[in-house]
């Protein structure tokens, strides 16, 4: 059984059209301008919409590369890891400090916050690493 069998592009158009000639003139013709046109403004801005904002600016990367001599020590590599990490920890401690100001300014305690935190670590069995001899931060 077929849904569509009564149905045409060509019945459809003569329809509109005795439609349209049974009002008297400019009754029908404005309505149906109107929606054509609304319809096709919104079907333009459809075509229009996925070319619109989608440039990014994407700054270009600066990588800088350093070139190590095949006769660096084990305690040359060591060295530069820890300053490395020294760098991060002192970010991460410029990080907790600003978080601890505001918590401070939010009227939260701060003090317990950080002794809870520490017994946390201590109960998942964190272990702080100490700096090698002659490595300071």
């Amino acid at each position: 059984m077929r849904m569509l069998k009564d149905v045409s592009a060509s019945g459809g158009i003569s329809d509109l059209i005795a439609v349209i000639r049974q009002g008297e003139k400019g009754e029908r013709w404005l309505p149906a301008l109107l929606s054509v046109g609304c319809t096709g403004f919104i079907l333009f801005l459809f075509i229009l919409d996925p070319k619109v904002n989608t440039y990014t600016y994407v700054p270009q990367e600066v990588i800088y590369v350093e070139n190590w001599t095949e006769e660096r020590s084990d305690e040359d590599i060591l060295k530069d890891r820890w300053e490395v990490q020294c760098l991060k920890e002192k970010q991460a401690d410029k990080r907790r400090d600003a978080m601890k100001r505001l918590g401070e300014l939010s009227g939260m305690d701060v003090e317990e916050i950080e002794r809870e935190a520490e017994q946390k670590r201590i109960a998942r069995g964190e272990v702080l690493v100490e700096l090698p001899p002659g490595t300071t931060c």
